[in-house]
């Protein structure tokens, strides 16, 4: 078995991770542009401007005020007054909503949350071959790939620990984005709802 184990060639861990580190690196600068350069912060002058158009009744106004913002919240806000009126629970309708609003925000973070658990885990996976090949050059005297299995182990160990790392902290960065653009979602829909359901 340590055989088979010593005779599977480095370069295809050291691919694996250097393929998972492209990927990583692909999603976070779509990510990045679209949570952090597309997706602006809501402005309270916008918002109140949105509750204007309600409180006066000024329904069309209102929806073309949301449709030209690129924000869940507006999103969210914009089905709800299309749907005034009906007999459509604003609430569950809200929460409907929410849900679609959540999968475009959460698009690809789940492949980059799998990418920095399994890096360092491919990264160990080198360790465990290069140490057995190590010591397979060590019960038959062959210095070399000794040497040579001692330099994967580490290799591999420093290469998914780089990838892994980074990967981590942009997952845990744009999740709290994206709740934090969820709970701006909710609070507007809630104001909007209000708004819709005085008489």
């Amino acid at each position: 078995m340590s055989q088979l184990i010593a005779g599977i060639p480095d370069w295809i861990i050291v691919s694996l991770i250097l393929l998972s580190s492209v990927i990583a690196l692909a999603i976070i600068l779509e990510r990045s542009y679209f949570l952090l350069r597309q997706l602006k912060p809501i402005n309270i002058e916008e918002e109140r401007q949105l509750l204007r158009y309600l409180q006066e009744k000024k329904y069309e106004e209102a929806m073309a005020f949301c449709r030209l913002r690129n924000h869940p919240a507006y999103n969210v806000s914009r089905v709800l007054i299309e749907a005034r009126g009906g007999n459509i629970d604003l609430r569950s309708l809200a929460s409907e909503d929410l849900i679609r609003e959540l999968s475009t925000l959460e698009r690809y973070l789940p492949t980059l949350g799998t990418i920095s658990s399994i890096a360092p885990m491919l990264g160990l996976l080198g360790t465990v071959t290069g140490m057995i090949k190590a010591f397979s050059g060590f019960t038959t005297n062959q210095g070399s790939q000794l040497t040579r299995g001692i330099e994967e182990a580490l290799i591999t160990t420093a290469l998914g620990l780089m990838v892994a790392i980074p990967a981590l902290i942009m997952y845990n960065y744009f999740t709290r984005r994206v709740s934090s653009l969820i709970e701006e979602a909710n609070i507007l829909a809630e104001m909007v709802i209000a708004e819709l359901e005085k008489k």
